[in-house]
């Protein structure tokens, strides 16, 4: 793989108590990510997330080629995958709401497990989602490399209404 180094806080309004780094745009650009967690009140340092060979998101980006791989080569009898792109983008956006609700069922009982689980399922639904719809995640990275620097408020304010 070649990849281009970068690095770019990125805050938005769903991340306004963490920061992202993203050390890298690869591909599809989900390689190299390092979570950055706020610094707890009270401590001098924060705690660091990295996301490297034990934690890779190059991990997501072979489940994005092959999700592709899908989609170009569709076998409805032995992929999920191509069943959900056959239906078109709405089942794909019906089953990336089931899944957001899953999780926020498992965080509001509190069930690390379940909403470890259920975000593995939402994430992966929300590429065959971009997929249906031919978007790209770098498209996606690069509309949080634009925010970067914008306070989530002040974002939030500028969406037309």
């Amino acid at each position: 793989l070649r990849f281009r180094p970068r690095q770019a806080w990125l805050s938005s309004p769903a991340m306004h108590t963490s920061r992202l780094l993203l050390g890298a745009a690869c591909g599809s650009g989900l390689v190299a990510l390092h979570a950055v967690p706020p610094r707890a009140r009270g401590t001098a340092t924060a705690t660091s997330v990295q996301c490297h060979e034990e934690c890779s998101f190059s991990r997501l980006d072979r489940l994005w080629q092959t999700i592709q791989g899908r989609q170009q080569n569709p076998d409805t009898s032995r992929s999920w995958v191509s069943r959900l792109l056959s239906k078109g983008p709405d089942k794909c956006a019906q089953k990336v709401g089931e899944e957001a609700t899953e999780v926020c069922i498992e965080a509001a009982a509190r069930r690390t497990e379940g909403v470890v689980k259920e975000s593995a399922d939402l994430i992966f639904h929300l590429l065959v989602l971009w997929a249906s719809l031919g978007i790209d995640p770098k498209a996606i990275l690069d509309e949080l490399a634009r925010r970067e620097g914008t306070s989530g408020v002040e974002e939030k304010a500028s969406r037309p209404k």
